[in-house]
Protein backbone atom coordinates (compact mmCIF):
# COMPACT_ATOMS: atom_id res chain seq x y z
CA UNK A 1 0.00 0.00 0.00
CA UNK A 2 1.05 3.47 -0.76
CA UNK A 3 2.26 5.84 2.03
CA UNK A 4 -0.06 8.64 0.92
CA UNK A 5 -3.08 6.34 1.07
CA UNK A 6 -2.14 5.23 4.60
CA UNK A 7 -1.92 8.86 5.76
CA UNK A 8 -5.32 9.69 4.25
CA UNK A 9 -6.97 6.71 5.96
CA UNK A 10 -5.42 7.62 9.34
CA UNK A 11 -6.49 11.27 8.91
CA UNK A 12 -10.03 10.21 8.05
CA UNK A 13 -10.20 8.02 11.18
CA UNK A 14 -8.93 10.90 13.37
CA UNK A 15 -11.53 13.28 11.93
CA UNK A 16 -14.25 10.69 12.44
CA UNK A 17 -13.22 10.22 16.12
CA UNK A 18 -13.21 13.99 16.72
CA UNK A 19 -16.63 14.30 15.10
CA UNK A 20 -18.02 11.48 17.31
CA UNK A 21 -16.76 13.26 20.46
CA UNK A 22 -17.64 16.91 19.73
CA UNK A 23 -20.81 16.78 17.57
CA UNK A 24 -23.10 15.72 20.50
CA UNK A 25 -21.75 18.63 22.58
CA UNK A 26 -22.86 21.17 19.95
CA UNK A 27 -26.34 19.74 19.59
CA UNK A 28 -27.08 18.93 23.26
CA UNK A 29 -29.18 21.91 24.49
CA UNK A 30 -30.74 20.20 27.54
CA UNK A 31 -27.69 20.69 29.74
CA UNK A 32 -28.16 24.44 30.00
CA UNK A 33 -29.94 25.08 33.29
CA UNK A 34 -31.69 28.42 33.62
CA UNK A 35 -30.54 30.54 36.60
CA UNK A 36 -33.14 30.86 39.36
CA UNK A 37 -33.14 34.52 40.38
CA UNK A 38 -35.71 34.23 43.20
CA UNK A 39 -34.33 34.73 46.69
CA UNK A 40 -34.37 32.10 49.42
CA UNK A 41 -34.10 34.69 52.21
CA UNK A 42 -37.41 35.39 54.01
CA UNK A 43 -38.75 38.90 54.25
CA UNK A 44 -37.76 40.99 57.28
CA UNK A 45 -40.31 40.88 60.13
CA UNK A 46 -42.17 44.00 61.09
CA UNK A 47 -41.07 45.15 64.55
CA UNK A 48 -42.77 47.91 66.47
CA UNK A 49 -40.35 50.05 68.51
CA UNK A 50 -40.90 50.20 72.29
CA UNK A 51 -40.10 53.26 74.34
CA UNK A 52 -37.88 52.45 77.34
CA UNK A 53 -37.70 54.86 80.24
CA UNK A 54 -34.33 56.20 81.22
CA UNK A 55 -32.89 54.60 84.40
CA UNK A 56 -33.12 56.51 87.64
CA UNK A 57 -29.92 56.66 89.69
CA UNK A 58 -30.31 55.38 93.25
CA UNK A 59 -28.63 56.91 96.23
CA UNK A 60 -25.74 54.54 97.00
CA UNK A 61 -25.12 55.94 100.48
CA UNK A 62 -28.23 54.17 101.83
CA UNK A 63 -26.75 50.70 101.43
CA UNK A 64 -24.17 48.98 103.62
CA UNK A 65 -20.92 47.84 101.99
CA UNK A 66 -20.79 44.19 100.98
CA UNK A 67 -19.30 41.70 103.41
CA UNK A 68 -16.18 39.82 102.23
CA UNK A 69 -17.08 36.34 100.90
CA UNK A 70 -14.97 34.55 103.53
CA UNK A 71 -17.11 35.94 106.38
CA UNK A 72 -20.44 36.24 104.58
CA UNK A 73 -22.20 33.41 106.45
CA UNK A 74 -20.53 33.81 109.83
CA UNK A 75 -22.87 35.42 112.40
CA UNK A 76 -21.90 38.98 113.33
CA UNK A 77 -21.57 39.43 117.12
CA UNK A 78 -21.95 43.24 116.89
CA UNK A 79 -25.28 43.04 115.07
CA UNK A 80 -28.27 42.18 117.20
CA UNK A 81 -29.40 38.61 116.63
CA UNK A 82 -33.07 37.64 116.83
CA UNK A 83 -34.05 35.99 120.11
CA UNK A 84 -36.54 33.53 118.68
CA UNK A 85 -35.68 29.94 119.38
CA UNK A 86 -36.51 27.28 116.85
CA UNK A 87 -39.05 24.75 117.92
CA UNK A 88 -37.60 21.23 117.66
CA UNK A 89 -38.86 19.48 114.57
CA UNK A 90 -40.05 15.90 114.71
CA UNK A 91 -39.06 13.41 112.01
CA UNK A 92 -41.43 10.99 110.30
CA UNK A 93 -40.60 8.32 112.88
CA UNK A 94 -41.49 10.67 115.77
CA UNK A 95 -37.92 11.34 116.87
CA UNK A 96 -36.90 14.99 117.44
CA UNK A 97 -34.33 16.24 114.94
CA UNK A 98 -31.07 17.11 116.62
CA UNK A 99 -27.64 18.46 115.71
CA UNK A 100 -24.09 17.22 116.36
CA UNK A 101 -20.60 18.56 115.80
CA UNK A 102 -18.09 16.30 114.08
CA UNK A 103 -14.88 17.32 115.80
CA UNK A 104 -12.32 15.09 114.10
CA UNK A 105 -11.62 11.70 112.48
CA UNK A 106 -8.88 9.52 113.96
CA UNK A 107 -7.04 6.55 112.52
CA UNK A 108 -6.29 5.21 116.04
CA UNK A 109 -9.23 4.73 118.38
CA UNK A 110 -7.13 5.49 121.46
CA UNK A 111 -6.46 9.08 120.29
CA UNK A 112 -10.19 9.62 119.72
CA UNK A 113 -11.04 8.31 123.19
CA UNK A 114 -8.43 10.55 124.84
CA UNK A 115 -9.86 13.65 123.16
CA UNK A 116 -13.41 12.50 123.95
CA UNK A 117 -12.50 12.20 127.65
CA UNK A 118 -11.05 15.75 127.60
CA UNK A 119 -14.26 17.09 126.07
CA UNK A 120 -16.41 15.23 128.63
CA UNK A 121 -14.24 16.67 131.45
CA UNK A 122 -14.96 20.18 130.07
CA UNK A 123 -18.72 19.54 130.24
CA UNK A 124 -19.49 18.59 126.64
CA UNK A 125 -21.46 15.46 125.78
CA UNK A 126 -19.07 13.66 123.43
CA UNK A 127 -19.02 10.22 121.86
CA UNK A 128 -17.08 8.24 119.22
CA UNK A 129 -18.26 6.16 116.29
CA UNK A 130 -16.31 3.79 114.01
CA UNK A 131 -16.88 4.43 110.30
CA UNK A 132 -15.70 2.47 107.24
CA UNK A 133 -14.04 4.81 104.70
CA UNK A 134 -11.89 4.40 101.59
CA UNK A 135 -8.82 4.82 103.83
CA UNK A 136 -9.91 2.06 106.18
CA UNK A 137 -11.74 2.12 109.51
CA UNK A 138 -11.73 5.61 111.08
CA UNK A 139 -13.00 6.69 114.49
CA UNK A 140 -15.01 9.90 114.38
CA UNK A 141 -15.46 12.12 117.43
CA UNK A 142 -18.80 13.89 117.87
CA UNK A 143 -20.14 16.45 120.36
CA UNK A 144 -23.88 16.48 120.99
CA UNK A 145 -26.62 15.78 120.11
CA UNK A 146 -28.55 18.95 120.91
CA UNK A 147 -31.97 20.11 119.77
CA UNK A 148 -30.92 23.79 119.77
CA UNK A 149 -28.68 24.59 116.81
CA UNK A 150 -27.58 28.02 118.11
CA UNK A 151 -26.19 26.64 121.39
CA UNK A 152 -24.26 24.06 119.40
CA UNK A 153 -22.84 26.85 117.20
CA UNK A 154 -21.57 28.54 120.39
CA UNK A 155 -19.92 25.23 121.38
CA UNK A 156 -18.39 25.05 117.90
CA UNK A 157 -16.61 28.37 118.38
CA UNK A 158 -15.09 27.37 121.71
CA UNK A 159 -14.04 23.88 120.54
CA UNK A 160 -12.54 25.22 117.31
CA UNK A 161 -10.52 27.83 119.23
CA UNK A 162 -9.33 25.53 122.02
CA UNK A 163 -8.42 22.45 119.94
CA UNK A 164 -7.41 24.18 116.69
CA UNK A 165 -9.90 22.24 114.56
CA UNK A 166 -12.67 23.16 112.14
CA UNK A 167 -15.70 21.25 113.37
CA UNK A 168 -18.58 20.36 111.06
CA UNK A 169 -22.24 20.88 112.01
CA UNK A 170 -24.32 17.83 111.03
CA UNK A 171 -27.83 16.51 111.61
CA UNK A 172 -27.96 13.84 114.28
CA UNK A 173 -28.92 10.43 112.96
CA UNK A 174 -29.66 7.92 115.75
Amino acid sequence: MDDGLKQRIIGALVLLAIAIIFVPVFFDQERIVPLDRTTQVPLAPEIEPIEIEKPVAQNVEKFEPAVPPETMYIPDEEREQPDHKEEPKVSEVGVPEGWVLQVASYRHETHAKETRDKLIAEGFSAYTKNVETSKGVMTRLYVGPKLDKTSLLDDKKSIDKKYGVDTILLRYEP
